[in-house]
């Protein structure tokens, strides 16, 4: 299952309402209707922390490093960043 994809200029994150009842690890509740429950975890993931930051800014921005981290095309190391390049790259001599 693709839950994120490339759709036209953004990037699309799809979440199956099947996955709502999933609970490997017991939280407390169970899901008794996925499809009524749902709407409600839209809103929530759409909400902000109390720093007023979208909760997906942390998903979003933790895949982007960790992208760029893993030699992903379509990015350049900005000069300023040059001694954390240096350190990226002599990992992956390391790892090679």
């Amino acid at each position: 299952m693709t839950i994120a994809a490339v759709e036209g200029d953004e990037i699309v994150i799809r979440v199956p309402i099947t996955a709502l009842a999933y609970d490997p690890d017991r939280r407390g509740f169970i899901v008794t209707d996925a499809a009524a429950f749902a709407p409600h975890v839209a809103r929530e993931i759409c909400g902000e922390d109390m720093g007023e930051r979208l909760w997906v800014d942390w998903l979003v921005e933790g895949a982007i490093i960790r992208a760029a981290e893993a030699d992903a095309p379509g990015i350049k190391w900005d000069d300023t960043s040059a001694e954390d390049q240096a350190l990226h790259e002599a990992e992956n001599d390391q790892s090679s």
